[in-house]
């Protein structure tokens, strides 16, 4: 039995489940799991495909103690919802994982064929005997990655070395493209982005910071901010509705764009407004459970930042 599974095992003594990853058969990569007993964790693993921030389900588990296995990022995630007292800290056990770098699965399977499993090894991903250098298929987010340790946890499961993690990159592609863009080739560019949206709220069920689903103002009728209707305009407004939500609280885990169904760049404006939120407040979300997010201490009497 490896370190990895029986950290799990262990962990049964205090909770009643724990979140974490096992193999597809179909797939071969790693799919999201939910073990209720000490036996069902054997299965587990956790690897380069293990790309799923597993904390969006904790909101929905108040009635449990949970055991979740977190990566960096997913950690910082956590922190940011017991800051906001959506989690029960004392609540939960994290099982922090040293992470290696996340592969973008679809674009490796781009590469390779869909359902082929992935080896991860020495700087190359392989499937079938082809390969390619490891930092083409890394997920946008892994690369310059700043949370290789969790700042939140309770037990640690091994993982990668630090030296497996990605060096920080230069923007390129659509990034690099759109930071070279006037406001107006953005706007353009965001109306031409939101008339494919579809309207699915796959962004927002993926983002374990979005919890307020029931009265959720990217659908509300009283106040109607945005229409059902499926056209840029309506799609826009909606999703800058959620976008402006998610100020200071937005941890950079990427589940909304990796959700998106048509592709839709989302992290882009995700990205500009945590930058600015760190130049202006010296903060990132999740940066502690005890550490109150910035738009969450503005005090309307005098016009201050603080904790009155």
């Amino acid at each position: 039995m490896n370190e990895f599974v029986q950290t799990i095992k262990q962990t049964f003594k205090e909770v009643d489940l724990v979140l974490g990853w096992v193999r597809s058969p179909a797939a071969g990569v790693a799919v999201p799991a939910c073990f209720h007993t000490p036996a069902q964790a054997d299965d587990a693993v956790f690897d380069s495909t293990c790309m799923h921030n597993l904390v969006v389900h904790l909101p929905r588990l108040a009635g449990k103690k949970v055991g979740i296995v977190a990566k960096g990022c997913d950690a910082r995630s956590i922190a940011q919802l017991v800051a906001e007292h959506a989690v029960d800290r004392s609540r939960v056990i994290v099982i922090g994982v040293h992470c290696p770098g996340m592969i973008d699965v679809k674009k490796a399977w781009r590469c390779f064929g869909f359902g082929k499993r992935i080896s991860d090894a020495g700087g190359r991903v392989a499937m079938e005997g082809k390969t390619v250098a490891r930092e083409e298929v890394l997920l946008q987010k892994c690369r310059g990655c700043r949370d290789w340790e969790p700042v939140i946890c309770d037990v640690t499961a091994g993982g990668a070395t630090k030296a497996a993690t990605a060096p920080p990159a230069e923007p390129a592609g659509i990034r690099k493209r759109f930071a070279a863009m006037s406001p107006a080739e953005r706007r353009q560019f965001w109306q031409d982005q939101f008339s494919r949206c579809i309207r699915c709220y796959a962004c927002r069920e993926a983002c374990p910071l979005c919890f307020c689903r029931d009265q959720c103002a990217m659908q509300a009728r009283d106040p109607g901010w945005a229409t059902a209707a499926i056209d840029a305009s309506q799609s826009w407004m909606a999703q800058l509705i959620r976008i402006s939500h998610m100020a200071g609280r937005c941890s950079g885990c990427e589940e909304c764009e990796r959700a998106c169904p048509v592709g839709i760049p989302l992290m882009l404006l995700l990205e500009e407004q945590n930058a600015v939120i760190e130049e202006l407040f010296g903060y990132r979300a999740g940066a502690g459970p005890e550490v109150k997010p910035p738009l969450l201490t503005f005090n309307i009497k005098d016009d201050a930042w603080g904790e009155s």
